[in-house]
């Protein structure tokens, strides 16, 4: 008499990324964290189910602390003075893109059909730049590594917007996300909106300049459009880091 092989045990089946589900009671920062990169759609679920100012504050908090910390990054660069002045206007720049847009969301979002409040729509943002600063922290022993090896300001600024631009990816696809949960018919408005926070966001930056490199002057003293700006920094005179620092 032959006994019955015991089945393999299987692994319980993992839940699906953007499942749309609570998250736990009272979620630590971490446990936020978590849920932001494995399971995005439990943020998006309490955003809308169960909002608390809470949540959205510990969001804005990730986002504003994570652009400060690779911020420092990009200071690096040029060390001195710019440690503090890159961060410095890297948040200002990135909250002040919240603000403009934000506005233009909300209505691409009720003309997409999509049932949610105005708290929550600036939640999900909040929450998608949040994803994005997190992608920047680990980027930024990448960044930091040829920021200590490169003398190029050229080729260093294309590297942060590179990276910067995948972050951004990630993030505007949670808000896509969103329009996708929360709307039984999601049309193209969200991405279309995404087109112009990221025209926006890079024009901020090219208004808070320099960034990278360094200058007299705080603010810049003449407008440029951002693309006019690259091109005058790609094929204009090269330029190479600032030598703030003393050497022993």
């Amino acid at each position: 008499m032959t006994t019955p092989q015991n089945p393999s045990r299987r692994p319980p089946p993992l839940p699906e990324r953007f499942a749309f589900e609570p998250m736990p009671e009272d979620a630590s920062p971490v446990a936020i964290i978590e849920a932001l990169l494995k399971c995005p759609g439990r943020i998006i679920h309490e955003l809308q189910g169960r909002w608390r100012a809470a949540l959205a504050i510990w969001l804005l908090l990730l986002a504003l602390l994570g652009m400060a910390t690779y911020g420092v990054v990009v200071g690096s660069f040029s060390g001195g003075s710019q440690m503090w002045i890159a961060p410095t206007k890297i948040v200002a720049g990135t909250l002040l893109s919240i603000l403009i847009c934000l506005p233009s969301l909300y209505i691409f979002a009720c003309l997409g059909g999509i049932e949610a409040h105005l708290r929550t729509i600036t939640s999900v943002l909040f929450a998608a730049v949040g994803l994005s600063a997190l992608l920047l922290i680990g980027f930024a022993p990448v960044a930091w590594i040829f920021s200590q090896s490169t003398e190029s300001i050229a080729f260093i600024s294309a590297l942060h917007i590179g990276l910067w631009g995948i972050g951004m990816i990630f993030g505007l696809r949670l808000i896509r996300r969103m329009g996708r949960l929360l709307s039984a018919s999601p049309r193209g408005h969200i991405k279309l909106w995404g087109f112009v926070f990221v025209a926006v966001c890079l024009q901020m930056m090219t208004a808070l300049r320099p960034i990278v490199g360094t200058s007299e002057h705080f603010l810049p003293t003449e407008k440029k459009f951002f693309l006019t700006h690259w091109c005058d920094t790609v094929f204009g005179t090269p330029q190479k880091r600032s030598k703030t620092e003393t050497r022993d």
